[in-house]
């Protein structure tokens, strides 16, 4: 009777699809927790760029809960306290200039919440992250309002309207190219940067590097740590790694993407980084690259969304892969943005077809061992 009975329940179990880890989480939790995480660097672009900075993130962050509301009274689920609405217009806020018209973030938020998010069934089902597509839908629509960049009231002195990375792009345009590096391209170019760089790059190379025969370019300190134009969210690194340090300790955040990700941009930067200036081989400029523009922002909160990235391990992988190549291709030779938007929503098209080959792939040699 007992084996009978120990059959039946066999019989009764259910087996599904891995992963079997219980763990306490929520999609709503998940999504206010990447949205405390980019709350530093909001709070150093406001401090930088002023009132205008914060007008943009509040029209952003309030047209996105305006059309999760509507959404919701027109399919009849409300969806507004998973956080999901809130953190995509802080992130489509967060990619914007200071100094665009306020109503370029209101239809990006607007576009990116009933367009890319709930016209394709809401959270979970969208197979193009919300917050980019959004962002690119205002690039492709006002390319010159998103390059109003605005006056941001630097701590350090000085702060030049333009950001690094485009006066780059504009400095290596010219006819005659002076130095090898982007730092020193941009010194040959005119570019300032704020008397409070030039007074620590001084003290540094004085008294510590000096002796090892090494020197800092000036610039490096402010756009190590943020002190100069761009988008609002994007200029602070150490405050964006700092959040993104967080959510890897939570584990929200799958570290394959973000590193391969940000690997294969390095690779890519440092090897054909000089050729389109002239500057040879292995003449790149990998670190100003990664520290300048929204690289580090869509590597960890927008690249790593799980629900537009990859299933497996191996995916995510290649998906990282994909993303920093294309990312190298669109920032040095195209004219979007520093690509990493256009990049993602290019990659997020690449996922559903990646993961199907990965899914035969791994399931062609069980079918080949039965």
């Amino acid at each position: 009777m007992a084996e009978k009975s120990d059959q039946r329940a066999s019989e009764a179990l259910l087996v599904t699809p891995a992963p079997h880890v219980g763990i306490r989480s929520s999609s709503a939790r998940k999504s206010w927790l990447v949205a405390a995480s980019l709350l530093p660097a909001a709070a150093w672009g406001v401090m930088l760029f002023g009132v205008p900075a914060l007008l943009v993130l509040i029209v952003s962050i309030g047209a996105s809960l305006v059309s999760e509301v509507l959404s919701s009274l027109l399919f009849r689920r409300f969806t507004l306290n998973d956080g999901s609405a809130f953190l995509t217009g802080l992130l489509v806020g967060l990619l914007m200039p200071s100094g665009v018209p306020l109503y370029v973030p209101a239809a990006a938020s607007a576009f990116a919440i009933l367009v890319v998010k709930q016209s394709f069934g809401g959270l979970g089902r969208n197979w193009m992250n919300p917050a980019m597509a959004g962002v690119l839908f205002a690039m492709l629509s006002w390319s010159g309002a998103m390059s109003n960049w605005g006056a941001a009231q630097g701590i350090l002195g000085n702060v030049t309207s333009l950001p690094p990375l485009e006066a780059l792009r504009a400095a290596l345009a010219a006819p005659e190219v002076t130095g090898r590096a982007p730092l020193a391209v941009l010194a040959g170019a005119g570019y300032r940067f704020s008397n409070g760089d030039a007074s620590i790059i001084a003290w540094i190379n004085s008294r510590l590097l000096a002796p090892l025969g090494a020197a800092l370019q000036p610039g490096s300190f402010d756009v190590l740590v943020g002190h100069v134009s761009g988008r609002i969210g994007e200029i602070s690194a150490p405050l964006l790694l700092l959040g993104a340090g967080f959510l890897l300790h939570r584990r929200i955040v799958r570290w394959q993407v973000p590193v391969s990700y940000l690997a294969s941009f390095l690779m890519l930067a440092w090897i054909f980084g000089g050729l389109g200036a002239g500057r040879g081989w292995l003449a790149g400029g990998p670190v100003f690259h990664v520290l300048s523009g929204s690289l580090i922002l869509g590597a960890f909160f927008i690249a790593s969304d799980p629900v537009t990235s990859p299933l497996s391990e191996k995916g995510r992988w290649i998906y990282g892969l994909e993303l920093g190549a294309l990312t190298f291709f669109m920032r040095y030779f195209g004219t979007l943005g520093d690509g990493v938007a256009v990049s993602i929503v290019l990659a997020n098209c690449t996922v559903p077809l990646l993961d199907r080959w990965l899914q035969h792939r791994e399931a062609a040699p069980l079918r080949e061992a039965s």
